[in-house]
């Protein structure tokens, strides 16, 4: 259980370096400022999905999870205390364990605080919420955080460098938010014998569109939010659940078995 020592040392490092505290407060500004101006100016406020209020949730929670956690290995890296950190009790896998879920809790914490803020805004004003959906809404929010941070602390772990880590967090999250559906349909042209297939759209290029975060998320807020009904299993609510666990999951088991060769 050491990896929880460390964990809760890079939370508490966080909160100490105001580093919580800023992201909190961007997500206060990004989801509970435009909740106000929305509610404020609508003739029917009860009307209001708060839900869409705070969609901007799938572009701000990856990018704060990349960009607080593109560092966590490859800057103590840079700056020597990562062997000082090995020289302690501590495997590579404690270090790397720890880190992620530190991470993640701290994105996570300050995503949820911008959430409350904005909630308390919107009920305040006339709103009213689904309570099972806001709370399946929050544990999305939660795992998408989770998925980010897993990955950046993948990245991190792999890249010699800061800027190296910076560099692949900012090209996987453009791969996930806007290049992902280019994956199936690549796949699709090699297959063809390097030629644009016709037809129909196959049911596993669909499903390798459903696996990224992004899509998942989105997934899981139809079907499990908002209560549509998923015509296929890939654009079901557990295939969503399941998707950003694995995110969550297989990044840092990769991230390990490259981490545990490294040469510091």
């Amino acid at each position: 259980m050491n990896w929880s020592v460390l964990a809760k040392k890079d939370f508490l490092d966080a909160y100490r370096k105001w580093s919580l505290a800023t992201a909190a407060a961007g997500f206060v500004l990004f989801f509970a400022v435009p909740t106000y101006l929305r509610m404020s100016r609508a003739q029917h406020p009860g009307d209001q999905s708060f839900f869409g209020l705070v969609q901007t949730a799938l572009f701000f929670v990856p990018l704060a999870g990349l960009m607080m956690s593109y560092g966590a290995i490859a800057g103590e890296r840079e700056l020597g205390s990562l062997k000082l950190l090995l020289a302690l009790p501590y495997t590579r896998l404690d270090v790397i364990s720890g880190k992620a879920i530190g991470r993640a809790a701290v994105v996570g914490a300050a995503a949820i605080i911008g959430i409350l803020v904005s909630t308390l805004v919107f009920v305040v004003l006339g709103g009213t919420l689904p309570i099972v959906g806001y709370a399946l809404f929050l544990v999305l929010v939660l795992l998408l955080a989770a998925a980010y941070t897993s990955s950046a602390v993948c990245l991190s772990a792999a890249s010699p460098t800061s800027n190296r880590a910076m560099a692949t967090s900012v090209g996987f999250f453009l791969l996930t938010l806007v290049g992902w559906s280019t994956i199936p349909m690549v796949i699709r042209y090699v297959l063809n014998g390097f030629s644009m297939p016709g037809g129909a759209e196959p049911v596993w290029a669909k499903v390798i569109d459903s696996l990224s975060p992004i899509q998942a998320y989105s997934n899981g807020m139809s079907s499990l939010v908002h209560g549509h009904a998923a015509s296929t299993f890939y654009r079901s609510g557990w295939f969503a659940l399941l998707v950003l666990i694995g995110w969550a999951v297989v990044p840092v088991a990769l991230g390990y078995r490259r981490f545990r060769s490294a040469d510091l």
